[in-house]
């Protein structure tokens, strides 16, 4: 006897989706076919047949996730494509019955005459071009054919490439080579053509890259996919086995929501319509989603669904229950198990009639329902219009049965089993819960009652809460599912526990929700969710509230949260140029409205598109709005401001929702209900959501500098890209059709392009330039194609409206018309570019253009310190440049100037003259700044007397002295800039240029000769010959910095003082001799002031004399003098004395004395005897003692 369910019932483990790609060995033969199945089956075999012109298209299924569609699809692959053999019994086995006779006898009539050849494509394929459609599909058939064992002869653009690499590889070594992404991936032409005929489709794309980069046109003649899947099909054809191709494309809903979903179907369209020629029999069966054709207007996706046989395979309720029950198996005794089943159904015939009244086959019906015991009859009711309306690919209705958790428990529990018990509907509940969180705008209601009322509910008992979540699945599925036994009724409630322990008790746990407003009762015994169970009159107040105050213009709606400003940034992520939007609406006034507009203008960087969406509630609102905009685009302070109208309104029913979610968010948080808060929060903003969507499926009418038009909102990207934004930077990069038609998002990004500057301004020719942009810097190699020569040039057919053009002349425009004797800053002066109609901001073809412009000015413009810009330093400029344009730092960096005319020859004249580059540390001067450096430091320190020392040795020349005082303002810091000063030195240097070149060279000391003649013609000081050199240790002493930076009156002022301080004190001469000659020296004589002092110190000449003494009896050999009269002082020296060393006998008869002496006392006179006569070596024996 069983204990369990699970001992008389299993379920059968198969795949949660079916996967046609790898479905195993006779997978597909599981497949239960249904009324629906067969439909779309006769629409296939008549296709295929090809006697019905109408008929002879390809197919289209949309089903809902869960349905079977894949596997429909996978036994439609099977029935077309497979040997006869293998499908016979199958055939035979589900169409045994005499009603399908005829669809059997069809299969038969067509496949005796045709087979098809199956390929199979899954989901999006990684499709990131248009262009990559016929890769994909040319590898798919290719690697199906391999599989296949089968060979045709029909080349692909792989292929092609292929052969060209055989035929030219020179080339292809070369583009390996030159591109360092290509040769990352295919170092060399063997390992490319290795996986090009692996059919590598990014390599493939990569190699377009490289060509494209290289501005490599290699023609080799990329197939017409269309024609090649033709040819392939007759090559097939021929070989006698197939006619034709059978391409089943799976989720094909990641295709169509991809961003390139619409241009891919309209490039299959193309093939398709050729499927319809009756020489071909090839076939496109494309399985989606009914979402996938969305993004099309109505119209547009109705002339689609009409280009193919468009089938819906929706899951009729009688459908589920047959293949739900396929999930159970007998595994124990069957009598007991039916058994329970009869039981059980006794007397719930009822419940049978109900759930197969709209059956075509009733009895069968009610066979199927039964054999999903012990699942509650009204569980699997409410489980198929689950999956028929609201089925998702990670929650389908028969993964509830086929791989739950909580079922397996059930079967496998003896107290289930014991009681009797049946799955009820809160396990469905339980199950899709988290499909139903993620659809808060359907859904939100019955969330927000739920996680609100969770615990108070679950605090009564299992019982009241396995209700209270039956209740709510009725209203969730209720708010989706038009039919009578989904409606939340109180005999629809019955039903789902009749034959349950609960059924007895449903009317007091209905009487409890009921009086505690946890689900009232409402007229017609309906237990439906209203918006909230707070309270209805705080509620009301809050709403009124909101309408006229928080919530009172649209424009606070659409910001509510970050909804839509994070659904409309995703929506313009292809926006290629930078851009900013704001969201607005009608407001208190126009010009209320307008000034908020021209504020958030302000704000927005000037090279930016400023969209200003605005959004209504109503079609008054919107007309209203379009009528500002229409006013508004003429006036000046709204020039280049994009007026964008949303031509579908918010609405008022919706509005009204927006704003009772917003109140009962607003009373759950006074309530502290944070779960019910979040419901209700999250309702809110599921509607803008929603309404977003509605309004990507309108149009939208944009007005633009006294202009208007309108798009599809769909479309609105392309529509920035190509019209508004052309439209407003007309002198842009953009502007370019070159660029414009062949652009990329990514190729607008913001960044640095440091390297592309760099190569613009280093490079010399255009080839060299070109080969060295990659990927998003291909514009760099646009701009400069039709523009300028090789030697980069202009080309005299440049237009004058080329981007690069426009702007190298606003350049220069602006540096002739430069001061060229103050200061600029660059960014100051180029910060026109980043506006309308220019535009330029960080990217590489932005800074490119600057770095061309800036060519010519290399070494032409100098930095504060007088250094010219280089090549590299340009570089860096630009860079910084657009740095400070999108940050607004480093504006000290860009602070230049230019050296005049005048200021050139100046400094030319001065490296002559004053033969500067000689000058060690000076051999790179390049400006005037540097000129005069060198001339007050380095010059003037190697003569060392001022410059102005040459005017008092040129025989009174005045025109020359007026020379050197201008070439002495000029050096100082003020007068550098003085244009009169500089153009009068240059005539001067002109006039005397000789002479002035004789007095620089120095040949006879001129700077001496004039300092002195300068000194000597000071009457105040009246300086002697014999006083030169004090007077000049005295201005060295007294006077800062380097010697040429002296000026006249600084050298006039302190001689002045040097003077007073020689007359006020006597001086005397203390000299100094010595005796013998030669015998030593005396340092610290010479002459000094009254009352100072000298130390005079006398030293041996070598090591044959020592000092004696002085001849006025002094001892010490240093003496300090106290001066006050002229004195002279003699040292003494003398030889040293040399000891000669003892004879032996003289040691032995000092020894034997030495011996015979007893007395201590006269020991010790002894010794110190020989103290005073002993030279350093006794000394130390006796030191030792």
């Amino acid at each position: 006897m069983a204990t369990k369910y699970s001992d008389l019932i299993d379920l059968r483990q198969q795949k949660a989706a079916y996967n046609i790609q790898n479905e195993a060995n006779g997978d597909w033969k599981s497949f239960i076919a249904n009324e629906q199945f067969n439909g779309i089956l006769k629409k296939v075999l008549a296709s295929v047949r090809n006697n019905d012109a109408d008929m002879h298209k390809s197919f289209w299924v949309a089903g809902t996730y869960g349905t079977g569609k894949s596997h429909a699809g996978a036994v439609i692959k099977h029935l077309l494509c497979d040997p006869v053999s293998e499908i016979f019994d199958y055939v035979n086995e589900e169409y045994v019955d005499t009603k399908f006779e005829v669809l059997r006898n069809d299969i038969f009539a067509v496949r005796n005459e045709t087979r098809l050849f199956p390929v199979m494509l899954y989901g999006h394929n990684n499709i990131t071009h248009k262009e990559d459609l016929s890769l994909v599909l040319q590898r798919s058939i290719t690697d199906a054919l391999k599989h296949a064992n089968i060979q045709i002869a029909v080349k692909t653009d792989f292929d092609k490439y292929v052969e060209h690499i055989d035929k030219q590889t020179y080339i292809w070594d070369n583009l390996i080579n030159s591109n360092a992404k290509l040769k990352a991936v295919a170092p060399d032409v063997q390992k490319l053509k290795s996986l090009l005929q692996n059919c590598n489709m990014q390599v493939l794309d990569d190699v377009r890259n490289a060509l494209r980069d290289g501005e490599i046109d290699i023609r080799i003649g990329n197939a017409n996919i269309a024609k090649w899947i033709f040819e392939v099909q007759n090559k097939l054809a021929e070989q006698g086995e197939y006619k034709g191709l059978f391409i089943i494309w799976d989720e094909f809903t990641d295709v169509m929501t991809s961003p390139l979903g619409i241009s891919l179907l309209v490039a299959l369209q193309e093939i398709d319509e050729q499927v319809m020629n009756s020489e071909n029999n090839s076939y496109f069966f494309y399985i989606s989603h009914p979402s996938a054709l969305n993004s099309l207007k109505i119209e547009e996706r109705e002339k689609t669904k009409g280009r193919y046989h468009y089938m819906s395979y929706n899951m009729e309720p009688v459908s589920a229950f047959k293949i739900m029950s396929s999930k159970f198996k007998y595994v124990g005794d069957p009598s007991e198990a039916q058994t329970l089943v009869n039981t059980f159904y006794s007397d719930k015939q009822n419940l049978l009639e109900i759930y197969s009244q709209s059956s075509t086959d009733p009895d069968e019906t009610r066979k199927d329902i039964q054999k999903l015991f012990p699942l509650h009859p009204s569980t699997a009711n409410l489980a198929t219009y689950y999956a028929r309306e609201a089925g998702s690919s990670s929650r389908s209705v028969f993964e509830f049965i086929g791989q739950n958790d909580a079922i397996r428990a059930f079967l496998d529990s003896e107290q289930m089993f014991a009681q009797k018990n049946t799955i009820t509907a809160d396990y469905l509940w339980d199950y899709v819960l988290s499909v139903f969180n993620e659809n808060a705008s359907k859904y939100g209601a019955v969330t927000e009652r739920f996680n609100s009322r969770k615990l108070q509910v679950e605090n009564q008992g299992c019982e009241h809460f396995a209700v209270f979540k039956s209740i709510l699945l009725l209203n969730a599925l209720n708010n989706i599912a038009n039919n009578d036994t989904v409606t939340p009724t109180i005999d629809n409630i019955r039903n789902m526990f009749v034959g349950t322990s609960i059924e007895d008790k449903l009317d007091g746990i209905l009487a409890y929700f009921d009086e505690n407003s946890i689900i009232q009762r409402q007229p017609g015994d309906v237990y439906s969710i209203q918006f909230s169970a707070l309270p209805t009159k705080e509620i009301e107040d809050i709403k009124n509230k909101l309408t006229n105050s928080e919530f009172k213009f649209i424009s606070k709606v659409i910001a509510f949260g970050e909804t839509a400003r994070t659904e409309l940034s995703k929506s313009f992520k292809q926006v290629n140029r930078a851009y900013s939007f704001e969201m607005y609406s009608v407001d208190t006034n126009e010009y209320t409205l307008l000034n908020k507009i021209e504020n958030g203008f302000r704000d927005v960087h000037s090279y930016a598109t400023f969209l200003a969406l605005m959004f209504a509630k109503d079609t008054e609102e919107l007309s209203t709005l379009k009528n500002i905009a229409k006013q508004a685009c003429g006036e000046e302070r709204f020039q280049n401001v994009v007026f964008i109208v949303f031509e579908t309104p918010m609405g008022n029913d919706e509005y009204e929702r927006f704003i009772e979610y917003q109140a009962n968010a607003s009373c759950a948080q006074k309530h502290n209900l944070p779960d019910q808060q979040k419901a209700h929060t999250d309702s809110a903003a599921g509607m803008i959501k929603e309404w977003l969507k509605k309004i990507r499926l309108s149009n939208f009418t944009y007005f633009l500098n006294g202009q208007q038009d309108v798009c599809a909102v769909h479309k609105i990207v392309s529509t920035i890209n190509t019209e508004i934004a052309p439209n407003i930077f007309n002198k842009g990069a953009e502007s370019l059709d070159l660029i414009k038609n062949r652009s990329s998002n990514t190729y607008w990004q913001k960044l640095s392009a440091a390297k592309v500057v760099d190569n613009v301004l280093s490079y010399s020719n255009k080839t060299e330039i070109t080969q060295s942009c990659n990927g998003a810097s291909v514009h760099v190699a646009f701009l400069l194609q039709d523009s300028v020569e090789e030697n980069l040039d202009w080309k005299t057919d440049c237009s004058a409206e080329h981007p690069l053009k426009l702007v190298s002349d606003f350049v220069e425009n602006k540096f002739k018309h430069t001061n060229k004797n103050e200061p600029f800053n660059l960014a100051d002066k180029l910060a026109d570019l980043t506006k309308p109609p220019f535009g330029l901001y960080q990217t590489y073809a932005n800074m490119a253009m600057i770095a061309f412009s800036m060519r010519k000015y290399v070494n032409e413009i100098y930095d504060t310190n007088g250094k010219p810009r280089k090549q590299q330093n340009i570089a860096d400029d630009v860079v910084n440049l657009f740095k400070y344009w999108e940050d607004g730092k480093g504006y000290d960096k860009l602070s230049f100037r230019f050296e005049s005319k005048e200021s050139r020859s100046l400094c030319k004249n001065f490296i002559d003259l004053f033969r500067l580059k000689t000058l060690s540390g000076y051999s790179d001067i390049s400006s005037l700044t540097d000129a005069r450096w060198a001339i007050t430091h380095e010059f003037s320190k190697k003569v060392k007397y001022p410059l102005w020392s040459l005017k008092y040795n040129c025989d009174n020349n005045a025109d020359i002295q007026k020379l050197i005082d201008n070439i002495l303002k000029i050096c100082g810091a003020d007068n550098m800039r003085d244009p009169q000063l500089l153009s009068e030195t240059v005539s001067l240097i002109e006039m005397y240029r000789f002479e002035l070149g004789n007095l620089l060279n120095n040949n006879n000391n001129e700077f001496e000769t004039g300092f002195l003649n300068y000194l000597k013609s000071n009457q105040a000081v009246s300086i002697k010959d014999s006083e030169f050199e004090t007077s000049m240790g005295f201005l060295r002493q007294h006077l800062q910095g380097e010697i040429g930076m002296w000026t006249e009156d600084e050298v006039n002022k302190t001689l002045l003082e040097w003077r007073i301080s020689t007359q006020t004190k006597s001086q005397y001469i203390i000299s100094a001799n010595v005796e013998p000659d030669d015998s030593g020296t005396v340092i610290g004589d010479g002459t000094f002031d009254e009352g100072s002092q000298t130390t005079l110190v006398a030293m041996p000449a070598n090591d044959g004399y020592e000092f004696e003494k002085w001849s006025d009896g002094e001892q010490n050999y240093g003496r300090t003098i106290n001066v006050n009269t002229d004195a002279s002082f003699t040292a003494l020296f003398r030889k040293k004395k040399v000891a000669k060393p003892a004879a032996p006998a003289q040691k032995d008869t000092a020894r034997t004395k030495v011996k015979q002496i007893s007395d201590i006392n006269i020991a010790k006179a002894l010794l110190e005897r020989i103290i005073d006569k002993a030279d350093d070596s006794i000394i130390n024996i006796i030191n030792e003692l």
